[in-house]
């Protein structure tokens, strides 16, 4: 049995579709042949969505490490570009949805990625494709709304982020794919903390850092790197800098949520000033 539009838009079309086609940036696996997406119900309370392709395969060794954030197996020296994080995002929005990622493979034979999300059998919006409405959040009594600005050009990370986000009903997530707007949109909406990706299309992070810190309207706003440069020099870099903390992606969920409380807690003392 076919799946029915209605049942993957239910878990917004948006990530199923990131799930399937990945980011253009993330291509690292770059396997020729020809690719069949499938979506069928393998049980009544199961949606079954793969992608086979008939390309080189993979051997077991690269099985076992083809979750692994940066690593390309050996993609590196070919000429498709990407860091190695498209396939660990996948999995992050996969499990987020309540679903679970698999492969099948064999050398010169091509290899299926499949992942199975529970039936949804009347629409509904999900945490992810619900992200709009935490600009009407529900909040208990007394619980003060804090708002987040993501500047990240990466559609598979801001939808991470929007995921993870959407589980508060005490913050509103605004988003910017560049620097430049980025700081413009921090320079009037003066948000709680900001959320900085480091490699951005126009300036860098800690371009956009330098020019946040001058402007006395944003100059203590607290800024968290959200970076996949990941080496010890870049973490120690990016918090001489400024920047209040540096988190490396591919993104951990309870590292992120520790460090935006840190980053909150501050911003609630610097407002209460």
């Amino acid at each position: 049995m076919r799946c029915a539009s209605s049942q993957l838009a239910a878990y917004g079309q948006g990530q199923v579709r990131h799930v399937i086609m990945g980011d253009p940036q993330e291509s690292e696996y770059d396997l020729g042949g020809i690719v069949e997406v499938k979506c069928i119900h393998n049980s009544p309370d199961r949606i079954h969505i793969s992608v086979r392709d008939t390309g080189a395969g993979l051997s077991p060794a690269q099985m076992a490490q083809l979750f692994q954030a940066f690593n390309r197996l050996g993609q590196e020296a070919g000429g498709t570009e990407g860091t190695g994080i498209g396939l660990v995002v996948a999995k992050r929005l996969v499990q987020l949805m309540g679903g679970v990622v698999g492969v099948e493979s064999s050398v010169g034979e091509g290899s299926v990625f499949w992942f199975e999300l529970p039936s949804v059998n009347t629409p509904h919006p999900s945490e992810a494709s619900n992200a709009a409405l935490l600009s009407q959040p529900q909040m208990s009594h007394g619980v003060r709304l804090h708002t987040l600005l993501y500047i990240e050009d990466n559609p598979a990370n801001l939808k991470l982020v929007e995921q993870i986000v959407a589980r508060r009903s005490d913050l509103r997530l605004m988003t910017a794919t560049t620097g430049t707007s980025g700081i413009e949109i921090a320079g009037t909406s003066l948000p709680d903390v900001i959320l900085m990706d480091i490699n951005l299309p126009d300036i860098n992070g800690f371009e956009a850092l330098h020019i946040l810190r001058i402007n006395p309207a944003t100059e203590y706003i607290p800024v968290v790197a959200i970076s996949a440069n990941a080496m010890a020099r870049d973490i120690r870099n990016g918090l001489k800098a400024g920047f209040f903390r540096y988190i490396t992606k591919p993104i951990m969920v309870n590292e992120f949520m520790a460090a935006l409380d840190e980053a909150l807690e501050f911003a609630d003392k610097i407002n209460n000033r």
